[in-house]
């Protein structure tokens, strides 16, 4: 769904694409390079800005039954709870991609706020990473906190908050397809032989599943295991962020599948958005171990 955001005097087209909609809720495939939260440092549109205009009708006269029985307002009423965070129930991080859920009332969005932070939700995901796994299936338990050093950055700190992430490798791959790489570029073919101490290592397609939801989780958690994402400028190191953006133009990680519950009739529900056609044409240069 195509809408038009005005920033500075302009008018800029988000084109998003809706998996499902009602009166409740709208699921949505987030494109990669796009911000979630709208806030006055954000000088790009924000999904924030988009739905506030797509969301353009009226709220439901019963949206309050969809409001769970043990909903306080100690911190506000769903009014102004809706009002601060225009229908968003929870992020993806600018250059992640994949299924989201907005709320289109407040009864909507107080019920997926509750289902999401006692962790009733179901989150999958799929990240290209370095390297290739000596345990192909585990769950990693390691607190999170902001940097020290960089507070724009999250890392493994015994005095963070609890995080668990659940992986499973898929696949493993050694080096790049010679004919892709050279199909898609003749130098890029030459710089990746200059590079391929950074990368003989090779690497490994994971699949996800967030126990927790913290910020940068998935990303922090790999790449403190040895394995940061493919195309992570914030994690990948310098070297590697300089090669891996000639063949991977954003971090590769895409949001696969979401469940919940659906706010009004309690249904069971899952959305799946497939693999976006930039992480799929990404994973295609790569040589299968």
């Amino acid at each position: 769904m195509q809408e038009n955001i005005k920033q500075n005097n302009q008018e800029i087209e988000l084109q998003i694409p809706i998996l499902f909609e009602d009166d409740d809720i709208v699921v949505i495939n987030k494109p990669g390079n796009i911000v979630t939260n709208a806030a006055a440092s954000v000088k790009e549109p924000a999904l924030q800005d988009w739905f506030q205009k797509y969301n353009k009708n009226a709220w439901p006269t019963n949206w309050a039954s969809c409001l769970p029985d043990e909903f306080s307002d100690e911190y506000g009423t769903p009014e102004e709870i809706y009002a601060e965070r225009k229908g968003m129930v929870h992020r993806l991080d600018k250059n992640t991609s994949g299924v989201m859920v907005f709320a289109k009332h407040p009864g909507s969005l107080i019920n997926l706020l509750t289902q999401f932070r006692e962790r009733k939700t179901h989150k999958e995901y799929l990240a290209l990473v370095h390297g290739v796994f000596r345990v192909p299936h585990a769950i990693i338990n390691a607190p999170l906190a902001r940097a020290r050093v960089d507070r724009r950055k999250f890392a493994v700190d015994i005095m963070g908050r609890p995080a668990e992430t659940e992986y499973q490798v898929e696949k493993e791959f050694m080096g790049f397809v010679t004919e892709k790489v050279t199909e898609l570029s003749p130098e890029l073919q030459k710089e990746l032989k200059q590079a391929m101490r950074l990368y003989n290592q090779g690497f490994a397609l994971v699949r996800c599943w967030p126990r927790t939801g913290r910020t940068h989780q998935i990303r922090v958690h790999l790449a403190h295991e040895q394995h940061p994402l493919a195309g992570d400028v914030t994690y990948v190191g310098k070297k590697r962020a300089k090669f891996d953006s000639k063949w991977c133009e954003r971090q590769f990680l895409h949001a696969v599948s979401l469940e919940f519950l659906h706010p009004r009739t309690n249904e069971q529900l899952r959305f799946e958005a497939p693999l976006p056609v930039d992480l799929q044409k990404t994973l295609d240069l790569l040589k299968i171990r």
